[in-house]
Protein backbone atom coordinates (compact mmCIF):
# COMPACT_ATOMS: atom_id res chain seq x y z
CA UNK A 1 0.00 0.00 0.00
CA UNK A 2 1.24 3.56 -1.13
CA UNK A 3 1.25 5.00 2.50
CA UNK A 4 2.36 2.30 4.55
CA UNK A 5 5.69 2.58 1.90
CA UNK A 6 5.60 6.26 2.39
CA UNK A 7 5.30 6.34 5.86
CA UNK A 8 8.17 3.72 6.25
CA UNK A 9 10.58 5.51 3.88
CA UNK A 10 13.85 7.14 5.63
CA UNK A 11 13.32 10.52 4.67
CA UNK A 12 16.15 13.05 4.63
CA UNK A 13 15.33 16.86 5.66
CA UNK A 14 16.88 17.93 2.72
CA UNK A 15 14.61 15.43 0.17
CA UNK A 16 12.60 16.25 -2.86
CA UNK A 17 9.21 14.35 -3.87
CA UNK A 18 7.15 15.10 -7.05
CA UNK A 19 5.04 12.96 -9.34
CA UNK A 20 5.08 12.07 -12.79
CA UNK A 21 2.30 11.76 -14.92
CA UNK A 22 2.01 10.12 -18.22
CA UNK A 23 0.24 11.41 -21.40
CA UNK A 24 -2.31 9.64 -23.14
CA UNK A 25 -0.61 6.50 -22.09
CA UNK A 26 -3.01 4.22 -23.88
CA UNK A 27 -3.18 5.40 -27.63
CA UNK A 28 0.67 5.84 -27.05
CA UNK A 29 1.81 2.06 -25.73
CA UNK A 30 4.42 0.61 -27.97
CA UNK A 31 1.77 -2.59 -28.56
CA UNK A 32 5.36 -4.95 -29.33
CA UNK A 33 6.89 -3.68 -26.06
CA UNK A 34 3.69 -4.46 -23.79
CA UNK A 35 3.96 -8.08 -25.61
CA UNK A 36 7.28 -8.36 -24.81
CA UNK A 37 7.09 -7.00 -21.22
CA UNK A 38 4.08 -9.77 -20.44
CA UNK A 39 6.68 -12.68 -22.20
CA UNK A 40 9.46 -11.45 -19.87
CA UNK A 41 7.21 -11.22 -17.04
CA UNK A 42 5.70 -15.07 -17.66
CA UNK A 43 9.40 -16.21 -18.41
CA UNK A 44 10.30 -14.90 -14.77
CA UNK A 45 7.51 -16.18 -12.96
CA UNK A 46 6.01 -18.80 -14.83
CA UNK A 47 6.86 -20.89 -11.34
CA UNK A 48 4.70 -19.10 -9.23
CA UNK A 49 1.59 -18.54 -11.08
CA UNK A 50 -1.40 -21.07 -12.21
CA UNK A 51 -0.86 -21.27 -16.07
CA UNK A 52 -4.21 -23.97 -15.91
CA UNK A 53 -2.29 -26.01 -18.38
CA UNK A 54 -1.33 -23.60 -21.20
CA UNK A 55 2.13 -22.63 -22.15
CA UNK A 56 4.12 -19.21 -21.97
CA UNK A 57 3.76 -19.61 -25.94
CA UNK A 58 0.08 -20.69 -26.06
CA UNK A 59 -0.59 -17.25 -23.68
CA UNK A 60 1.10 -14.86 -25.87
CA UNK A 61 -1.08 -16.45 -28.81
CA UNK A 62 -3.98 -15.85 -27.12
CA UNK A 63 -3.28 -12.44 -25.67
CA UNK A 64 -1.88 -11.40 -29.29
CA UNK A 65 -5.97 -12.51 -30.66
CA UNK A 66 -7.91 -10.28 -27.97
CA UNK A 67 -4.86 -7.13 -28.39
CA UNK A 68 -5.87 -7.13 -32.23
CA UNK A 69 -9.58 -7.20 -31.69
CA UNK A 70 -9.88 -3.27 -32.08
CA UNK A 71 -12.63 -2.67 -34.36
CA UNK A 72 -14.69 0.05 -33.61
CA UNK A 73 -17.59 2.21 -34.86
CA UNK A 74 -18.40 5.73 -35.81
CA UNK A 75 -20.85 7.75 -37.78
CA UNK A 76 -22.24 4.03 -38.97
CA UNK A 77 -18.56 3.50 -40.22
CA UNK A 78 -15.99 0.55 -39.03
CA UNK A 79 -12.33 1.25 -37.76
CA UNK A 80 -9.63 -0.42 -36.94
CA UNK A 81 -7.05 1.08 -33.80
CA UNK A 82 -3.71 -0.22 -35.40
CA UNK A 83 -1.73 2.02 -32.66
CA UNK A 84 -1.69 1.87 -28.86
CA UNK A 85 -4.35 -0.14 -26.99
CA UNK A 86 -8.06 0.39 -27.27
CA UNK A 87 -9.69 2.15 -24.20
CA UNK A 88 -12.32 -0.57 -23.75
CA UNK A 89 -10.39 -3.58 -24.04
CA UNK A 90 -10.12 -5.26 -20.56
CA UNK A 91 -6.68 -6.55 -21.73
CA UNK A 92 -5.71 -2.88 -22.31
CA UNK A 93 -5.07 -1.92 -18.50
CA UNK A 94 -2.75 -5.29 -17.92
CA UNK A 95 -0.78 -5.01 -21.34
CA UNK A 96 -0.59 -0.89 -20.21
CA UNK A 97 1.05 -1.71 -16.15
CA UNK A 98 3.42 -4.35 -18.26
CA UNK A 99 4.62 -1.81 -20.75
CA UNK A 100 5.19 0.68 -17.91
CA UNK A 101 7.01 -1.69 -15.85
CA UNK A 102 9.92 -1.17 -18.71
CA UNK A 103 9.62 2.82 -18.94
CA UNK A 104 10.22 2.62 -14.93
CA UNK A 105 13.33 -0.14 -14.73
CA UNK A 106 15.72 2.22 -15.30
CA UNK A 107 14.89 4.54 -12.73
CA UNK A 108 14.36 1.99 -9.89
CA UNK A 109 17.95 1.26 -11.03
CA UNK A 110 18.55 5.00 -9.54
CA UNK A 111 17.26 3.50 -6.10
CA UNK A 112 15.41 6.84 -5.36
CA UNK A 113 14.02 6.85 -1.64
CA UNK A 114 10.60 6.34 -3.28
CA UNK A 115 8.86 5.05 -6.24
CA UNK A 116 5.85 4.09 -6.53
CA UNK A 117 3.42 3.80 -9.42
CA UNK A 118 -0.09 3.50 -10.16
CA UNK A 119 -0.42 2.41 -13.89
CA UNK A 120 0.77 5.97 -14.95
CA UNK A 121 0.26 7.80 -11.93
CA UNK A 122 4.23 8.02 -10.37
CA UNK A 123 5.06 9.19 -7.09
CA UNK A 124 9.16 9.72 -6.54
CA UNK A 125 11.19 10.75 -3.55
CA UNK A 126 14.91 11.77 -4.10
CA UNK A 127 17.87 12.92 -2.01
CA UNK A 128 18.08 16.03 -4.19
CA UNK A 129 16.80 17.96 -6.67
CA UNK A 130 19.58 16.82 -9.74
CA UNK A 131 18.75 13.27 -8.80
CA UNK A 132 15.10 13.98 -9.53
CA UNK A 133 15.37 15.60 -12.73
CA UNK A 134 17.60 12.48 -13.71
CA UNK A 135 14.91 10.37 -13.37
CA UNK A 136 12.38 12.44 -15.23
CA UNK A 137 14.84 12.54 -17.97
CA UNK A 138 15.02 8.27 -17.89
CA UNK A 139 11.74 7.87 -17.84
CA UNK A 140 10.83 10.28 -21.03
CA UNK A 141 13.95 8.97 -22.65
CA UNK A 142 12.13 5.60 -23.26
CA UNK A 143 9.60 5.49 -26.03
CA UNK A 144 9.37 8.47 -28.31
CA UNK A 145 5.49 7.64 -27.52
CA UNK A 146 5.59 8.31 -24.34
CA UNK A 147 5.69 11.82 -22.56
CA UNK A 148 5.47 12.43 -19.03
CA UNK A 149 4.88 15.46 -16.81
CA UNK A 150 5.66 16.28 -13.62
CA UNK A 151 4.20 18.13 -10.50
CA UNK A 152 5.80 19.22 -7.68
CA UNK A 153 4.27 20.70 -4.20
CA UNK A 154 1.89 23.30 -4.04
CA UNK A 155 1.89 25.61 -0.72
CA UNK A 156 4.36 22.58 0.73
CA UNK A 157 1.38 19.50 -0.50
CA UNK A 158 1.70 17.24 -3.56
CA UNK A 159 -1.28 15.91 -4.36
CA UNK A 160 -1.22 11.98 -5.63
CA UNK A 161 -4.24 9.73 -5.89
CA UNK A 162 -6.82 10.47 -3.36
CA UNK A 163 -3.98 11.53 -1.00
CA UNK A 164 -1.70 15.17 0.15
CA UNK A 165 1.78 14.90 1.12
CA UNK A 166 3.67 17.45 2.93
CA UNK A 167 7.14 16.73 3.92
CA UNK A 168 8.73 19.12 6.03
CA UNK A 169 12.02 18.80 7.89
CA UNK A 170 12.10 15.23 7.52
CA UNK A 171 8.70 14.65 8.78
CA UNK A 172 6.18 13.29 6.73
CA UNK A 173 2.17 14.21 6.82
CA UNK A 174 -0.73 13.53 4.68
CA UNK A 175 -4.48 14.20 4.32
CA UNK A 176 -7.40 13.03 2.02
CA UNK A 177 -7.40 14.97 -1.31
CA UNK A 178 -10.09 15.43 -3.85
CA UNK A 179 -9.20 17.05 -7.49
CA UNK A 180 -10.83 20.44 -8.06
CA UNK A 181 -12.26 18.92 -11.18
CA UNK A 182 -13.94 16.15 -8.87
CA UNK A 183 -17.85 17.35 -9.03
CA UNK A 184 -18.36 15.23 -5.78
CA UNK A 185 -21.48 13.29 -6.89
CA UNK A 186 -22.61 10.02 -5.09
CA UNK A 187 -25.36 8.60 -4.54
CA UNK A 188 -28.01 10.97 -3.71
CA UNK A 189 -30.12 10.57 -0.77
CA UNK A 190 -33.09 10.37 -2.89
CA UNK A 191 -32.27 8.32 -5.39
CA UNK A 192 -34.00 4.95 -5.77
CA UNK A 193 -31.23 2.74 -4.31
CA UNK A 194 -31.30 0.53 -0.86
CA UNK A 195 -30.99 2.39 2.07
CA UNK A 196 -27.74 0.21 3.28
CA UNK A 197 -26.17 0.86 -0.40
CA UNK A 198 -26.79 4.43 0.10
CA UNK A 199 -25.27 4.20 4.16
CA UNK A 200 -22.36 1.95 2.75
CA UNK A 201 -21.23 4.59 0.69
CA UNK A 202 -21.36 7.33 3.21
CA UNK A 203 -19.23 4.78 5.37
CA UNK A 204 -16.51 3.99 3.21
CA UNK A 205 -15.62 7.80 2.18
CA UNK A 206 -15.81 8.77 5.84
CA UNK A 207 -13.48 5.60 6.32
CA UNK A 208 -11.11 6.50 3.48
CA UNK A 209 -10.96 10.20 4.77
CA UNK A 210 -9.97 9.25 7.77
CA UNK A 211 -7.50 6.44 7.01
CA UNK A 212 -4.98 8.69 5.09
CA UNK A 213 -4.93 11.13 7.81
CA UNK A 214 -1.34 11.08 9.62
CA UNK A 215 -2.61 13.60 12.68
CA UNK A 216 -5.38 15.12 14.39
CA UNK A 217 -5.74 18.01 12.45
CA UNK A 218 -5.46 16.34 8.79
CA UNK A 219 -8.09 13.86 9.93
CA UNK A 220 -10.69 16.96 11.38
CA UNK A 221 -9.93 18.76 8.13
CA UNK A 222 -10.27 15.62 6.27
CA UNK A 223 -13.45 14.75 7.95
CA UNK A 224 -14.80 18.13 7.57
CA UNK A 225 -14.26 17.95 3.70
CA UNK A 226 -16.14 15.06 3.74
CA UNK A 227 -18.83 16.20 5.72
CA UNK A 228 -19.26 18.73 2.85
CA UNK A 229 -19.52 16.32 0.08
CA UNK A 230 -21.90 14.50 2.27
CA UNK A 231 -24.26 17.78 2.41
CA UNK A 232 -24.29 18.61 -1.22
CA UNK A 233 -25.65 14.83 -1.91
CA UNK A 234 -28.71 15.62 0.61
CA UNK A 235 -27.30 13.64 3.59
CA UNK A 236 -28.32 15.12 6.71
CA UNK A 237 -25.83 15.39 9.39
CA UNK A 238 -27.23 12.73 11.79
CA UNK A 239 -26.94 9.86 9.11
CA UNK A 240 -22.81 11.77 8.63
CA UNK A 241 -22.50 11.55 12.50
CA UNK A 242 -23.61 8.00 12.88
CA UNK A 243 -21.08 6.91 9.76
CA UNK A 244 -17.89 9.09 11.17
CA UNK A 245 -18.06 6.96 14.51
CA UNK A 246 -17.76 3.78 12.71
CA UNK A 247 -15.19 5.39 10.26
CA UNK A 248 -12.32 3.96 12.11
CA UNK A 249 -13.97 0.33 13.00
CA UNK A 250 -12.73 -2.24 11.20
CA UNK A 251 -14.82 -3.78 8.72
CA UNK A 252 -15.89 -7.65 9.27
CA UNK A 253 -16.91 -9.23 5.93
CA UNK A 254 -18.97 -12.51 5.85
CA UNK A 255 -17.20 -15.46 4.80
CA UNK A 256 -20.34 -17.40 3.78
CA UNK A 257 -21.27 -14.37 1.49
CA UNK A 258 -19.58 -15.51 -1.38
CA UNK A 259 -20.79 -18.93 -0.78
CA UNK A 260 -24.90 -17.73 -1.41
CA UNK A 261 -26.83 -17.78 -4.24
CA UNK A 262 -27.53 -14.36 -5.37
CA UNK A 263 -31.50 -13.83 -5.75
CA UNK A 264 -31.64 -10.64 -8.06
CA UNK A 265 -34.70 -8.51 -7.92
CA UNK A 266 -35.64 -4.93 -9.45
CA UNK A 267 -35.57 -2.54 -6.35
CA UNK A 268 -38.94 -1.50 -5.46
CA UNK A 269 -38.57 -0.05 -2.04
CA UNK A 270 -36.62 -0.83 1.42
CA UNK A 271 -40.23 -1.95 2.19
CA UNK A 272 -40.80 -4.67 -0.06
CA UNK A 273 -36.53 -5.71 0.37
CA UNK A 274 -37.70 -5.96 3.99
CA UNK A 275 -40.79 -8.23 3.45
CA UNK A 276 -38.69 -10.60 0.55
CA UNK A 277 -35.28 -11.14 3.54
CA UNK A 278 -38.49 -11.67 5.98
CA UNK A 279 -39.78 -14.50 3.67
CA UNK A 280 -36.44 -16.16 3.33
CA UNK A 281 -35.76 -15.95 6.95
CA UNK A 282 -39.21 -18.05 7.37
CA UNK A 283 -38.89 -20.54 4.74
CA UNK A 284 -35.47 -20.97 6.46
CA UNK A 285 -33.57 -19.93 2.95
CA UNK A 286 -31.34 -17.01 4.39
CA UNK A 287 -28.39 -18.79 4.76
CA UNK A 288 -28.50 -20.19 1.24
CA UNK A 289 -29.59 -17.27 -0.61
CA UNK A 290 -29.16 -13.52 -1.05
CA UNK A 291 -30.95 -10.70 -2.42
CA UNK A 292 -29.69 -8.25 -4.49
CA UNK A 293 -31.49 -5.36 -5.64
CA UNK A 294 -30.96 -3.91 -8.88
CA UNK A 295 -31.88 0.03 -9.09
CA UNK A 296 -33.71 1.03 -12.02
CA UNK A 297 -32.43 2.32 -15.61
CA UNK A 298 -31.08 6.60 -14.98
CA UNK A 299 -31.46 9.00 -17.38
CA UNK A 300 -28.19 8.71 -18.97
CA UNK A 301 -29.02 4.81 -19.22
CA UNK A 302 -32.39 5.76 -20.99
CA UNK A 303 -31.27 9.10 -23.11
CA UNK A 304 -27.54 7.81 -24.26
CA UNK A 305 -27.09 5.02 -26.86
CA UNK A 306 -23.47 4.80 -28.55
CA UNK A 307 -24.22 2.46 -30.93
CA UNK A 308 -27.33 5.06 -32.72
CA UNK A 309 -26.12 4.06 -36.21
CA UNK A 310 -27.46 0.47 -36.11
CA UNK A 311 -30.32 -1.28 -37.08
CA UNK A 312 -32.61 -2.40 -34.09
CA UNK A 313 -34.82 -6.05 -34.16
CA UNK A 314 -38.19 -5.11 -33.68
CA UNK A 315 -38.37 -8.32 -31.70
CA UNK A 316 -38.12 -8.00 -27.95
CA UNK A 317 -34.52 -8.22 -26.26
CA UNK A 318 -33.37 -9.18 -29.34
CA UNK A 319 -29.61 -8.00 -30.44
CA UNK A 320 -28.34 -5.77 -33.01
CA UNK A 321 -28.78 -7.57 -36.34
CA UNK A 322 -25.19 -7.94 -37.37
CA UNK A 323 -26.13 -8.40 -41.12
CA UNK A 324 -27.86 -5.07 -41.01
CA UNK A 325 -31.41 -6.24 -42.22
CA UNK A 326 -34.88 -4.74 -41.40
CA UNK A 327 -37.67 -6.10 -40.31
CA UNK A 328 -38.33 -8.50 -38.10
CA UNK A 329 -36.07 -11.58 -38.12
CA UNK A 330 -37.61 -14.27 -35.91
CA UNK A 331 -39.91 -16.00 -38.54
CA UNK A 332 -41.46 -19.17 -38.49
CA UNK A 333 -42.32 -22.20 -41.25
CA UNK A 334 -38.94 -21.52 -42.46
CA UNK A 335 -37.01 -23.57 -44.98
CA UNK A 336 -33.55 -24.05 -45.15
CA UNK A 337 -30.55 -25.53 -46.59
CA UNK A 338 -27.57 -26.97 -44.89
CA UNK A 339 -24.52 -27.79 -47.42
CA UNK A 340 -21.92 -30.60 -45.73
CA UNK A 341 -18.31 -28.81 -46.46
CA UNK A 342 -16.74 -32.19 -46.60
CA UNK A 343 -18.75 -34.61 -48.51
CA UNK A 344 -21.31 -32.42 -50.59
CA UNK A 345 -24.42 -33.74 -49.22
CA UNK A 346 -27.48 -31.21 -48.86
CA UNK A 347 -30.23 -31.09 -46.10
CA UNK A 348 -33.25 -29.52 -46.84
CA UNK A 349 -35.58 -28.78 -43.84
CA UNK A 350 -38.35 -26.34 -42.60
CA UNK A 351 -38.83 -25.02 -39.08
CA UNK A 352 -42.40 -24.63 -37.51
CA UNK A 353 -40.65 -22.42 -34.54
CA UNK A 354 -39.45 -19.26 -34.52
CA UNK A 355 -36.22 -19.20 -36.83
CA UNK A 356 -33.35 -16.45 -36.93
CA UNK A 357 -32.20 -15.59 -40.69
CA UNK A 358 -28.69 -16.39 -41.25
Amino acid sequence: MFLDRLRNTNITENCVMESFDVTALYTNVSNDSAMEAVFEMLNEHKGDINLYGFSVSQLMALLEACRSCTIFSWSGKHFAQIRGLAMGQRLAPTLAIAFMSRIEAPVLQCRPFLYCRYTDDCFVICATQAEMDKCFELMNGQNEHIKLTRDTPLDDWLPFLNAQINITNGICRTKWYRKPSNKNILVHLCSAHPTHAKKAIVTNMFRTAAGVCSGIEEKKESLALAQRVDAMNGYSKQISRSRKRKEVLPRGRDSTHAEKIAFCLPFISDEVSTAIRQCLRRAALDKYVTVVEIPPNNFKRQLIRNRMYDRICSTPKCVVCPEGRAGDCMTSGVVYLICCKSCGEEYVAKRHVHYVHA
